[in-house]
């Protein structure tokens, strides 16, 4: 039972941080393998359609085309009147609203990895350590409780 409960504590503590770091830091679109980040501006006018989602994930793994972590396939995206597509475009998140994607960076996959660690991330592995010393000092009290029984019982002879 004892090994049970230490492989069960292992496995979790090494698997929680694998977890913690897979959020991507924002929501996000690829376009002309650039990441636009999604704020809450929206436009109200839109130009031409320039663009969909084609491909949609919501973990830290390498994709290629038209990627978002918010929007499903086939989401498009538009010019917006007057600025430069190289920096801002429009996803339509409903019929009628847009949203504005900043340019950012260049999406590779080591580019999002790196733009991962966030507060909520730095936040889940703090979580993770407090857990894991929980665990260590439970069991150590458990353990510690149990030899002192052991010592407690009268030996027969």
């Amino acid at each position: 039972m004892k090994k049970l409960v230490v492989s069960i504590l292992i496995v979790g503590w090494l698997l929680l941080p694998i977890q913690a770091f897979a959020n991507f830091a924002s929501f996000f679109v690829v376009y002309e393998d650039h990441v636009y980040e999604l704020s809450s501006e929206t436009v109200d006018e839109v130009g031409k359609q320039i663009g969909e989602v084609t491909e949609y994930g919501d973990r830290v793994e390498f994709y290629s085309g038209n990627f978002s972590n918010a929007y499903e396939v086939g989401t498009p995206y538009y010019e917006i009147p007057g600025v430069d597509p190289a920096e801002k475009i429009a996803v339509e998140e409903s019929p009628g609203v847009y949203i504005v994607g900043e340019r950012t960076v260049e999406f590779t996959g080591e580019a999002v990895r790196e733009s991962s660690l966030t507060t909520e991330s730095i936040g889940s592995v703090f979580s993770f350590v407090v857990l894991g010393l929980i665990g260590f000092f439970l069991f150590r009290r458990i353990s510690f409780r149990k030899g002192k029984k052991e010592e407690e019982e009268p030996e027969e002879e």
